[in-house]
Order: C-alpha cells, then structure tokens, then sequence
C-alpha cells in the first residue's frame, strides 16, 4: 500500500510519532489504527481481550507497520491508566490517542431496569467514563511530548439525529461531545487538539453483538437505502476523518465535531 506522502516523497504525516487507539482489535479502532501506521505512526492497541489485540498487532507489523498490543478496561481508572502507560512506555512518549473503545446497547430505557448486568452502567462505564479515564491518564504523556498532540474521540451521529430506544448510548456518547469540546478549551494552551468523529452506522462486527449473524447482514445490507449517500459506511471511512483531523498539518482545527454518516444526520429522510 502507498500513501500521498510516499508517492510524492514527502515524510510520511506521522513519522516519529506514537498513537495509542483504544477498542483498536477490530472494527473502526483496527481501521484507524492501520491507517495511522500506513502514516508513519508506531501505533499500540488497545482492548480488553489480550488475544484479539494481539493478534491484530501481529496482522499490522506482518504488513511491516510498527505495532504493538496492550491489554486493559478503560471502563475503570485504573485499568485505564496502565493501558495508556503501557503504551507510552513502549514507545517511550504517546502523541495522539483516539478514544475508540464502545459498546451498543438499544432498548427503551423503561425495560433497562429489570436487565442485569444493567445496560446503563455498561454503556456509560465504556462509552463515556472510558474516554475521560483514558484521556486524564494520557494528558500528562501528550504534554511531555511538547505541544502538538492530538485527541480524537470517537462518537455517534444520534447525537446529532437520536432515534428511539438508544437513551442511554445516545446519553454516553453526548457526553463525549460535550467532553470534546470542553477540553479543546482546556487544551487549547498545551497545543493538544481535541476533536470528535460522529459516525453513521457502519459495517463492523459490533452488531453481532446485538443481533445474530445473518439478520446484522440483512439489516447492514437493507439500511444502505435510508443513507442520502446510498449506502453504510466502512470502517475505512471513518479512519479517514480520524487521520484528517491528527494530521500536524491540520493543527488549527480543535473542539470540531465531525459527522461521517453518508449524510444520514441531515434527516433528509
């Protein structure tokens, strides 16, 4: 695979630089992972399941990318701390971090009660408490790396456009946005740039967690027609914003919050 850097022969955009990106095994966090790396990045993942992130790591450096895996639940403080220190360790500094690790759960809220484990505790111990955990633990690192670190958290365009029966990921994920553009104030003087990508629903294995196999296939392949722009996203898509707004060449941009929903949060439908 080439790169715009590599056939112009500029330096690759992030050459030199480490990136930590949680949730990184699979889906969307593997696909900007990989882009990161094709970018010049030396790029850890980041995830519960040890095996899964390993193995991945193993995918990207047979493809001669330097990377690694680091295991670790940023749902608590202190899981999230020794899964961004790990990470800076083996790099010996971190200089981006994307926020990428989620779980989906649907559902009217009222029903939630009776679930256990409860949805909501779930949800927002990942989607949102994971994300301010993981961000206050790398702060410190992205400061040591003297300016021009960038954050990206990744969220939801129902934030944008909510839709029935997701209250709670729809809540977690407002709240990243609203965290986003809080610390891009708060950051703005270190030259740490905080920005959010807002995607559209996209072909990743998430949904089969929610659903079997065959009708998350049926349901990815029926939804194409409610998207303006004709069809699902791809990991890929979303990889491409995320690598847009690290790239130093775009260091005026922080506290955006960036839809790549294939027009779906216009609500042109």
């Amino acid at each position: 695979m080439t790169t715009a850097a590599t056939e112009t022969g500029a330096a690759p955009p992030f050459e030199g630089r480490a990136a930590l990106v949680t949730g990184g095994g699979s889906g969307i966090g593997l696909a900007i992972a990989r882009s990161l790396a094709w970018g010049g990045a030396s790029v850890a993942l980041g995830g519960r399941r040890h095996d899964v992130v390993e193995a991945a790591a193993a995918d990207l450096r047979a493809l001669g990318l330097t990377c690694v895996a680091v295991g670790g639940d940023v749902s608590s403080a202190d899981g999230a701390r020794r899964l961004v220190d790990e990470a800076a360790q083996e790099f010996g500094g971190l200089n981006i971090l994307v926020n990428c690790a989620g779980v989906y759960r649907a559902g009217p809220l009222a029903d939630e009660q009776a679930a256990r484990p409860d949805p909501v505790d779930i949800v927002v111990d990942i989607d949102l408490k994971g994300v301010l955990f993981a961000t206050r633990a790398a702060i410190p690192h992205l400061r040591a790396g003297g300016g021009g670190g960038s954050i990206v958290n990744i969220s939801s365009s129902l934030t944008q456009s909510p839709l029935a029966n997701c209250s709670v990921y729809t809540a977690a994920k407002a709240g990243v946005d609203a965290l986003t553009r809080s610390l891009a104030a708060e950051l703005a003087t270190d030259r740490i740039r905080v920005n959010a990508v807002l995607p559209g629903v996209v072909r990743t294995p998430i949904f089969e967690t929610i659903m079997p196999a065959e009708e998350a296939a049926a349901f990815l392949e029926g939804f194409g027609d409610e998207v303006p722009l004709g069809r699902v996203g791809e990991p890929d898509d979303v990889a491409r914003a995320v690598v847009f707004l690290c790239d130093p060449a775009n260091d005026w941009i922080t506290g955006a919050l960036l839809a790549v929903d294939g027009g779906l949060s216009l609500g042109s439908g």
